[in-house]
């Protein structure tokens, strides 16, 4: 079973050789690695081009125009020839048997696409405090858990995703604009309605964090970075729903059931209201990625929150004349 690699780079050439190397020294060998250069100012072609002269029936190599992620996505996927597609970010790397077990799960079910979760390292290769990517138990049927949180993001990154080319077939060209930046995501959710999606609970490579990526923060965002961040998600709710259309599925994903995007909206208003306290408040208790402590610690602390809204709304009295 071929795979193909797409590698999306963007001024990470001081970090392309271990990428690379990664996929090459995989225990399963019927790979190609298609490296899409998006445009970069360091010293990226070089690199890609040595790289290429030492396996040039293994690399193939596209310089384009700075175009975003999902710009070099569709460039990549389109010169790709596997059977299999998966994605490898520029400064992240592959554990030597990651392909061979993605593979045996495509081999053994009907599953459109394979997830992991990774270990989490430095620019310097060095473990960040033993942590990982890992997030909740997801079941096969992710269409289900997209539709009941409302496109919430709980996923692995680029690096943990493979896919059946025939499901990514119905997904691709993506819009590169609207996808200039986590473009993982659109994948994640379009390719969760076209079939059955495995995430494995093996750690099969290292996320790297370093400063110049963009990835999840548990920092506390800025009035700014919420507001992009609701933005984001108004987006991606409305590409799904046009996707699904698209496809013919019959339902659609209520943003409503988004338990972050509503309670954000909430605190931005910063105004009680008892009928949202009331329906957010149920989301908490209901949200399926916490567990029985985390939903009561959050719900407690939104309750909080909340409760300094309804002590500082204005008091209104009618005033009278004699």
């Amino acid at each position: 079973m071929k795979v193909s690699v797409v590698i999306s780079n963007y001024n990470y050439g001081r970090y392309l050789t271990k990428a690379i190397n990664s996929v090459l020294s995989q225990t399963h060998s019927d790979v190609e690695i298609v490296v899409v250069d998006d445009g970069s100012q360091d010293d990226s072609r070089s690199v890609i081009t040595q790289l290429q002269q030492t396996a040039p029936d293994k690399i193939k190599a596209i310089f384009q125009t700075n175009q975003g992620q999902g710009g070099a996505f569709n460039a990549g996927f389109a010169a790709a020839t596997g059977e299999i597609i998966a994605f490898l970010d520029a400064d992240d790397v592959w554990k030597p048997h990651k392909l061979q077990r993605i593979v045996e799960v495509f081999k053994q079910s009907d599953v459109v696409g394979v997830m992991h979760h990774l270990d989490v390292i430095d620019g310097n290769d060095n473990s960040i405090n033993n942590a990982s990517t890992q997030g909740p138990k997801l079941s096969e049927d992710l269409a289900k858990v997209i539709l009941k949180t409302g496109n919430a993001w709980c996923f692995p990154p680029t690096s943990g995703l493979a896919y059946r080319r025939e499901a990514l077939e119905k997904v691709f060209p993506i819009d590169p604009i609207k996808w200039r930046i986590w473009a993982d995501g659109c994948i994640i959710y379009c390719t969760a309605f076209l079939g059955k999606i495995k995430t494995l609970h093996e750690n099969l490579g290292y996320y790297r964090i370093h400063g110049a990526n963009n990835h999840m923060s548990g920092a506390i965002a800025t009035k700014e970075q919420e507001a992009k961040s609701q933005t984001g998600i108004e987006m991606t709710n409305q590409y799904i729903n046009d996707f699904l259309a698209r496809i013919g599925y019959s339902q659609k994903v209520d943003l409503s059931r988004n338990l972050q995007y509503r309670r954000t909206k909430y605190y931005q208003q910063a105004k009680w209201d008892s009928k949202e306290v009331w329906a957010i408040s149920g989301l908490i208790l209901g949200w399926p990625f916490y567990s029985g402590q985390e939903k009561l610690y959050y719900l407690a602390r939104f309750l909080f929150k909340s409760g300094k809204f309804l002590v500082s709304s204005p008091v209104h009295t009618e005033s009278t004349t004699v």
